[in-house]
Formats: C-alpha cells, sequence, structure tokens
C-alpha cells in the first residue's frame, strides 16, 4: 500500500490538535494520509463512521483513557468500532489507546473506591502500558477489582502488544502478566516469541 489512510482517534487526548500533529509526525510520518476523528465536535456521528470505514487503520491516540472512553460512548461509537474490528478492520493504540482498545480500566474517584469500567473490548484481555516503574500498581489495582478476567497485562516502554485474532503476542518486550482475584501475583511474563 503506497499511502495508507490512518483514522487518528484523539478522544483520550481531547481531540488536542496540537498533541495530533506530534503522535502523528512521529508515529506516521508522511508516508500516511491522516484523517481526523474528533469527537469533541460537532461532526455528524454518520460522517465519522463513514470515516472510519474508509480507512485502512484505525489509531487511538494516548492520553486519558476515562476521558476517550466517555467520549466513544457520548458518540455511540463503541459498537460500530467493534463491528469493524469484527470485519477485520486493523486497529492500533498508543499507551491509553492500546488500554482503550482493551476490555477494562479502572477509575480512581476522590471519594470512594478505585472501580473498573469497560472500555472497547475489541482486544481480549484488560491492559495498562508504561507502568513498569511503579511495578503495575493501577494494573495491580485493576487486578484486584476486575471481574470476568483471569489475567490482565502490562505492555511495557518500548514494547507492544498484538492481538492475532486467535491469541495474544509481545512484541519487543514481554508483557507483565497478573492473576486476577482479591489477591493478585504476578505470573510469568508473556514473551515475544
Amino acid at each position: 500500500m503506497a499511502r495508507p489512510t490512518i483514522a487518528y482517534v484523539g478522544a483520550a487526548a481531547g481531540d488536542d490538535p496540537g498533541f495530533a500533529a506530534r503522535v502523528q509526525a512521529l508515529v506516521f510520518g508522511r508516508a500516511a494520509r491522516v484523517i481526523a476523528i474528533e469527537l469533541t465536535t460537532r461532526t455528524r456521528t454518520s460522517t465519522l463512521r463513514a470515516r472510519l470505514a474508509a480507512a485502512d487503520l484505525v489509531f487511538f491516540t494516548g492520553g486519558d483513557v476515562e476521558r476517550g472512553m466517555a467520549l466513544v460512548d457520548e458518540r455511540g461509537l463503541a459498537p460500530y468500532l467493534r463491528a469493524l474490528a469484527a470485519q477485520g478492520k486493523p486497529m492500533e493504540g498508543l499507551s491509553a489507546g492500546a488500554i482503550l482498545l482493551g476490555r477494562w480500566w479502572i477509575r480512581f474517584p476522590a471519594r470512594g473506591e478505585p472501580e473498573p469500567f469497560a472500555c472497547l473490548g475489541i482486544a481480549p484481555g484488560a491492559f495498562d502500558t508504561h507502568g513498569e516503574r511503579d511495578g503495575w500498581s493501577e494494573l495491580v489495582e485493576l487486578a484486584r477489582r476486575v471481574r470476568g478476567e483471569r489475567v490482565v497485562y502490562g505492555i511495557p516502554s518500548h514494547g507492544a502488544a498484538r492481538w492475532d485474532g486467535d491469541a495474544l503476542h509481545a512484541l519487543g518486550k514481554p508483557l507483565a502478566r497478573f492473576r486476577c482475584g482479591a489477591r493478585p501475583r504476578r505470573i510469568a511474563d508473556l514473551v515475544p516469541s
């Protein structure tokens, strides 16, 4: 493909144009045609769907997972994105965008206990990214509180995870794995093959 079309979903970054420009230059360079999927604007949802459908790849950027998921939900795009993925549309996420592609993340309210909330569920599993410095503390909290998952995964800095439709694979660096339950424990990392 000479010049792929990338649908850039900047919801987790509040559709910040400066952030989008930096990520696009760093990740895609000039080799791709990037179309912004801005969920904070008044662009019709039908137009956004058409842009997503026409793209060769849907890319979710980093930022705030909860804000990104809230914007996706406000536009009613979660079922549509899941349907596109089920039809084979490639999807990729960076940092918070990778977390959004999983099934769960956790919020830490100012008052009360941390609580998991649903994400897109395009990749089976729940993920954290670049949390190795603090021992994956947010991921451990998610493992303690999420229901319906046996294991959660940490994607380290300079590493990646790839779901091929059948299995999850580590790329570049091993993925941290924690068994879920009242007392989460780290189990053997998923190593690149």
